[in-house]
């Protein structure tokens, strides 16, 4: 997954974590290069998870602090990829074959147009409200 200005939102924090998930993205799509899962690639989509989830809780209490009327919807759709990847996980633990590359295609297209759609509205409605993160 490559970054690009264009999905910063304006907020800092918002920002680093969004370019931490990229970074751990690419690097699963690296420990992906033959097509197949390794104990690296388990413990990266781990990694991916566990940020994720932090990474959720910090933006929903952003959310929380500038009043921002879609939060109940973020919420939902913040869930449903946490489960989604969980569910990955626990396949894998299983030993269930999932292909390697639509794993990587999802996890890029979902952030992306997550960004894009969903979290520049934070962005702009901090912004409209003059709203300093501390």
């Amino acid at each position: 997954m490559i970054w690009y200005d264009n999905y910063n939102i304006g907020v800092e924090q918002v920002d680093k974590q969004h370019r931490q998930l990229a970074k751990t993205i690419k690097k699963l799509q690296k420990s992906l290069t033959q097509g197949r899962f390794t104990p690296e690639t388990g413990e990266t989509l781990k990694f991916l998870v566990d940020y994720t989830k932090h990474h959720f809780a910090e933006e929903e209490a952003l959310m929380e602090d500038i009043g921002y009327e879609e939060i109940d919807h973020h919420r939902k759709l913040h869930k449903k990829l946490v489960n989604q990847v969980v569910e990955i996980l626990l396949n894998l633990k299983k030993g269930k074959q999932i292909d390697a590359y639509e794993l990587i295609d999802f996890l890029t297209e979902w952030l992306t147009n997550h960004i894009v759609h969903e979290d520049k509205k934070i962005g702009k409605a901090i912004e409209r409200q003059g709203y300093k993160p501390g």
